[in-house]
């Protein structure tokens, strides 16, 4: 239970902003800390030596050797000691400690407040070790004992009456690391900062979310009652504008589906009751007019529905079926023009036919345009009282097909519904063929429009050639 509680709140919006500005600042804090380690190290020890450099110097200049050092005037130098190592004629070094103001007698080993023996008699013999035959000017060196890093620059000097003389300026380097101790305190305090504003943001932010979430929730349980109150223009803003969009789409698309089935249910039940009275008659020998002629209204409606249903079910396949079919070959626009109007034509003689086909190839599935095209066609001949005209040519970069009827005008607050699965006409009945032709014309990029002429109607497919 308390893993599921952990992890719940490491889920939480708090908890990822804390952490993404905990790692940032622990970067932030690494990226100093290592710098501080490997650069200003360098850095600090440049500057310790220089100074000590100039101590040394002044110390040879004016030749006072029971001056201090300088480490009161250079804060580097806190520390820092010299001595000379006097070698005489037969070789025998003696180390001289000259520094009055230190208060240690010379040659006597003493305790400092330092935090080791800088006076140990055995540092200074380890020092001058380092000597080597020969004049030696200001000749720096860097080493450690016994597990700490000394800084000590030689030079030769005439001191006393006989044998060689030496002087050593040397400080240990000791290590500040107030600015790291400064650093990780920071960090500190702003990692503990960090998660108060986190926390801070994480309701600013959480609280629009929460009720877009319920917003959501509403939706999907479809309850449409009032959409979700647009405070900012931000990018939470935008997407409540977005959700209140949608759920207006989805209102819409709800009651239109709703609208549908009511309709659609007593569009298939008028056949059905049609066929049903009209076998009972037969069964019970009660008919108006002869059995054949019971059979052929019969056999007239179970056509009329089996036509819906395929209908129904081609829309409902049709997004699938046009996703996954691979066949994509050229088509001869003005061959299969000419054999669908073919086709047509003889349907109903009274109907005039005048077709102006020119030539024109696109890219497509031959069933799916040709349904497109048919399903406007069968509409033009369903409404049409004398005259339908197709015409086919090119227009830039499309093939437009035009197919006009002298039927009556399509009612304008209905021209811009009449491709939407839903749509019904005049009559009362649910058109399917009209969605199906949008449908595969938007599939091939193409576009689909009708137009209320003087007299009759338009339709107006393009296909990119």
């Amino acid at each position: 239970m308390s893993k599921l509680k952990f992890k719940f709140k490491f889920n939480s919006l708090t908890m990822r902003i804390w952490t993404t500005f905990t790692v940032i600042i622990l970067i932030i804090i690494s990226s100093i800390s290592f710098f501080y380690l490997v650069a200003f190290k360098n850095i600090d020890e440049k500057a310790k030596t220089e100074d000590l450099k100039v101590s040394h110097a002044n110390l040879l200049e004016t030749k006072n050797f029971t001056q201090p050092t300088r480490d009161g005037e250079y804060r580097n130098l806190k520390g820092s000691d010299y001595f000379i190592l006097n070698v005489d004629s037969n070789n025998t070094a003696e180390i001289i400690n000259i520094n009055k103001v230190r208060g240690i007698p010379p040659n006597v080993s003493g305790n400092s407040n330092l935090p080791y023996n800088l006076y140990d008699k055995n540092i200074k013999v380890w020092m001058s070790g380092f000597i080597t035959d020969g004049t030696l000017s200001q000749k720096v060196f860097k080493d450690s004992y016994n597990g700490k890093k000394f800084i000590f620059i030689i030079s030769s000097i005439q001191y006393g009456t006989s044998g060689k003389s030496f002087l050593i300026t040397y400080m240990p380097e000791m290590q500040n690391n107030s600015l790291l101790y400064v650093v990780l305190w920071v960090g500190i305090i702003f990692i503990a900062i960090g998660f108060l504003t986190s926390k801070l943001v994480a309701n600013y932010i959480s609280k629009p979310l929460k009720e877009l979430e319920d917003f959501t929730i509403r939706i999907s349980h479809k309850d449409w009652t009032k959409p979700i109150l647009v405070k900012n223009e931000d990018e939470i803003g935008r997407l409540a504008n977005s959700m209140n969009m949608m759920q207006k789409e989805l209102r819409r698309t709800d009651e239109e589906e709703k609208m549908f089935l009511q309709s659609i249910s007593h569009d298939l039940k008028t056949p059905v009751m049609v066929i049903m009275s009209h076998a009972e008659a037969i069964i019970d020998g009660v008919y108006v007019e002869s059995v054949e002629k019971n059979a052929e209204i019969i056999r007239d409606e179970a056509l009329s529905l089996e036509k819906k249903v395929k209908q129904m079910l081609y829309l409902n396949t049709l997004d699938y079926v046009l996703e996954n079919n691979f066949e994509n070959i050229e088509i001869n626009l003005h061959k299969l023009l000419l054999h669908i109007v073919n086709r047509f034509e003889v349907i109903n003689n009274n109907i005039n036919w005048d077709c102006r086909i020119d030539e024109a190839l696109i890219n497509g599935n031959v069933d799916k345009i040709q349904v497109s095209i048919e399903n406007i066609l069968d509409n033009s001949l369903r409404y049409a009282k004398s005259q339908i005209n197709v015409s086919l040519k090119k227009e830039g970069t499309f093939a437009v097909i035009t197919m006009y009827n002298d039927g009556p005008h399509i009612p304008q607050e209905h021209l811009s519904h009449i491709f939407d699965n839903f749509y019904k006409d005049k009559t009362g009945k649910f058109g399917l063929g009209l969605a199906i032709c949008k449908k595969i014309v938007n599939y091939y990029n193409g576009e689909i429009e009708v137009t209320n002429r003087d007299v009759g109607v338009s339709f107006s497919i393009r296909y990119p050639l």
